[in-house]
């Protein structure tokens, strides 16, 4: 006699995911456009086209949706510089163009949500600054972490925050104000800035004889 397996009473699997990115999908829309202040369940739902009460099965707030994504962002910006790591270079400076193209491709890929991240980056209501000091900490940690790596000097945390600070605003400044052929012009400011903070005299001296860097940090002789 053939038993048969009680089917299983519910949604089917992945429903639940899917309303989740749905309101996810719709708060980047939303808070992107408005900031923290004026995004509100109410228009969350009429972006995702969802109802109240599965709103509230996954967030408690507008400003808990908000922080879920301020974290995924910040996130992606871990991952990347990891990823980015695994591949062995001959010198610790060779990951530069790497991660300067990967986070202002990343960063203007993220629309609306740059221009929300940097407005809220010193408002202690949002989710973006107070996850802002970790988030960066993590950030410089990886960058010494990988040079000692390299057996290069280990930068001051002066060096480091202002390094990460500075790059921070130019991808902003980037991903809203520039036009996207101006890459390399980016690109340039954030490497000489790189090597201000973390390189030595011969890394410059280095650099200068590399046409590559000399051409990236704009130092072509003639």
């Amino acid at each position: 006699m053939t038993t048969s397996v009680p089917r299983k009473r519910g949604r089917p699997p992945g429903k639940a995911f899917d309303a989740r990115e749905r309101l996810l999908a719709a708060t980047r829309i939303v808070y992107g456009e408005r900031g923290i202040h004026n995004t509100t369940v109410e228009m969350i739902l009429e972006e995702a086209g969802v109802s109240r009460p599965t709103f509230y099965k996954y967030f408690a707030s507008a400003r808990e949706a908000i922080e879920q994504l301020v974290i995924g962002m910040n996130d992606d910006v871990e991952a990347l510089l990891n990823k980015i790591f695994t591949t062995e270079q001959k010198r610790y400076y060779d990951y530069l163009p790497m991660i300067l193209s990967g986070y202002l491709n990343w960063g203007r890929a993220q629309g609306t949500l740059m221009q929300a991240r940097f407005r809220e980056l010193h408002d202690t209501t949002s989710p973006v600054c107070t996850h802002r000091t970790a988030h960066n900490l993590r950030i410089m940690k990886m960058i010494a972490t990988m040079m000692s790596n390299y057996d290069a000097p280990r930068p001051t945390d002066v060096a480091l925050s202002s390094l990460v600070h500075s790059i921070e605003f130019l991808g902003y400044q980037f991903c809203v104000a520039a036009d996207h052929s101006e890459m390399p012009v980016y690109m340039q400011v954030m490497a000489r800035n790189a090597f201000a903070m973390l390189g030595t005299r011969e890394d410059w001296e280095a650099a200068m004889a590399d046409a590559f860097y000399a051409r990236l940090l704009g130092l072509e002789e003639g």
